[in-house]
Formats: structure tokens, sequence, C-alpha cells
């Protein structure tokens, strides 16, 4: 005779999550996306959906590489964990003694760059990012960026709230490179790319060449007005350490798992990055780089054409991973399905 009691609902298929991404990415008008989903008990399953290039209709593909923006922020922290590690810096060091010639104010610490709570300015105004859009073959250099961020005043105290800021995390570039006497991205392929296999991921180097992508070449999109823009050749420099990488979404799912079991990390030092600060008018925190998305750690990202989420539940073993060729809030949407469908709830949406 059966049991009598509950039972958990049984996880969807993947043809079921297939087809809520797909009514999703029709309602939301998402060119394209990669989506992957991985768990000890259904394995991994990647599916692309939609197109790469609009104009020729060119099928994106699920190994197909796109601009993950501030997911970049994951990266660069786990390299500075690393060179804290190697005693190289200590997490409680002021930025000013490092780089004496940056106007920081005293309390912004590398561990205040990393969990943005240093209270700095920012740069990337809605007005700065609409400018990428009138030059995009401009090539910044971090100085630029920064000269711009500290136009503005202190907006908080060091150590006080947590307020993203895209110029610490270009501060903190600019503190490997000094620290390294090399270009950050050798320093990440070294210390994180490479031993974590991350073959399929890339931090472009400040050169117009750097706005290339890797083939099958997928094209980005901005909308504006209704219209889609071709935003591809935007430079990446304006996101430097803030948020120029290009990835694939195995790489991605390969970045927060290993983030989250500490792979590269001394166990107190991936339990210093997990402890989060709280994050205004929501249930999640941000760590060392990587953010507590109500259980699934890891990042999101934008950036003109497109988007990008990341993340992996310690507690089930769950990863999500979607990537669009599209700004605005399209990865994280299709995220939200995936996490509707699979049971797990939560919105996400913290940082940019």
């Amino acid at each position: 005779m059966p049991g009598t009691g509950s039972t958990a609902p049984a996880s969807p298929s993947n043809e079921a999550l297939a087809a809520a991404l797909e009514d999703e990415r029709r309602r939301l008008s998402i060119p394209g996306a990669v989506a992957l989903v991985s768990s000890a008990s259904r394995g991994t399953w990647t599916q692309a959906f939609g197109v790469a290039d609009v104009a020729t209709g060119a099928k994106l593909t699920t190994g197909s590489h796109l601009r993950i923006a501030s997911v970049t922020k994951t990266i660069v922290a786990l390299i500075v964990l690393r060179l804290a590690e190697a005693g190289e810096l200590a997490l409680d060091d002021e930025i000013r003694v490092h780089l004496p010639q940056l106007p920081v104010p005293g309390g912004v610490t590398v561990r205040r760059l990393l969990n943005m709570t240093s209270g700095l300015p920012d740069y990337t105004s809605d007005e700065f990012v609409a400018g990428t859009l009138v030059q995009p073959g401009r090539v910044w250099t971090p100085v630029e960026l920064l000269d711009i961020a500290f136009r503005h005043p202190q907006r908080s105290e060091p150590g006080g709230t947590w307020d993203y800021c895209n110029a610490g995390y270009i501060i903190l570039g600019m503190l490997i490179e000094s620290l390294k006497g090399e270009r950050v991205e050798v320093t990440a392929r070294r210390l994180v790319l490479d031993p974590l296999g991350m073959r399929d991921t890339h931090m472009p180097p400040l050169t117009r060449d750097g706005a290339g992508l890797p083939d099958p070449y997928v094209r980005g999109y901005h909308r504006r007005d209704g219209e889609l823009i071709d935003a591809t050749n935007i430079n990446p420099s304006w996101g430097w350490t803030a948020g120029n990488a290009v990835s694939t979404a195995h790489d991605l799912a390969v970045l927060v798992e290993s983030s989250v079991r500490g792979d590269l990390l001394q166990e107190q030092t991936r339990i210093e990055q997990m402890t989060g600060v709280p994050i205004a008018g929501s249930t999640w925190s941000y760590g060392l780089g990587i953010a507590d998305f109500d259980g699934l750690w890891g990042h999101n990202g934008e950036m003109p054409g497109f988007q990008s989420f990341a993340g992996h539940d310690p507690q089930t073993g769950l990863t999500v991973v979607v990537l669009t060729n599209v700004d605005g809030v399209s990865a994280d949407a299709l995220a939200g399905v995936l996490r509707t469908e699979l049971g797990i709830g939560g919105a996400v949406r913290p940082a940019r």
C-alpha cells in the first residue's frame, strides 16, 4: 500500500525549463540568451535561445562568448584575496598607503572596496553610460575614469552603508597592477582563470582591439525607444576591472561554484569572502566581490548590449547561469524564471 505522507514536488524537466524561458524571452523581446542549470540530482543542462545577430539571424550557441559586465568583479576579488594570502597586501590596508596618488580619504581599505562600503563616489552615471554609445571606440584609462568619479563628493563615511561602486573596483585593478608590475589581465590568467580551467574567459587589454569578441561572433543590443541599437563595438575599457570580462555559461558556472567552495582560497579567507553586508531595501547581502541572492551566491552584471547572472546555492548544489545579448534586466528576468520553475524563489537585481 502506498505511503500517505507528503512528497516533494517533482523537479521540472529540461523541456519545461526551456519552454518557460522561451516564453519569457519572447515576451521581453530578448534577441538571444544562453541558460545553464546544474545540480548533482539533474546533472548539467545548457541551452541557447534566439539569435546572436538580429540582422543575419545567426543562432546563439551554448558556447557563445558574451560580455559578463560586473561578474568580472568576482574574478578581480579572487585575485585580491589570493594576493592577501600571499602576504602582498592585507585586507584592512588603507588604499592611500598603496596608491598615495589617489585622493581617497582615510578609512578606505581594500576590504571596503571589495564589499562596497568605501563610500567613494562613482563614475557610471546614466549620462556616462549613454555617452559610451556616442563614442563607442574611445579607450578609457583608469585615471580618466577615476577623475570623473572624484569630481563628486564622498557619498558616505568609509565602513558605513553598502553602496554599489564601480570606481572602487577600478582602484582595485590599479592596486593589482601596482603590486604585480604587470597588466591585470595577465595576473587574472595566472591566479584565477588558468587554475580554474576557465579557458573561454578573458579580460581584454586597454586597447582598441580590446573591443573584439571571439568567434562565433555575438552582437549585443541596447534598447532605445523600443528599437534595438547595436552596442557590440563599445570598447569595454570603460568597465575595466569593474566589468570588462568576456566569458561563457560553462565558465561562469565554474567561477561561482569554485568561489563558493573556496577552491582557490584558504578556509578563513573563504569565510571572509562570504561574510556579507546588508543591501538596503532587499534581503540580499554583499561579500567580497560576491553577493548572496537569497541563497544563490554569485554576481550579476549589465553594460550596453549585454546582461548576465551567475549564482550557486551551497546548500542544494544548484547552479544557475544566464547570459543575454541585450541590456536591461534581461538575464535577471530569465534567472528569476528559473528560480520560480525550480522552486527556489527570490529575485535578482542588486548589482550592475
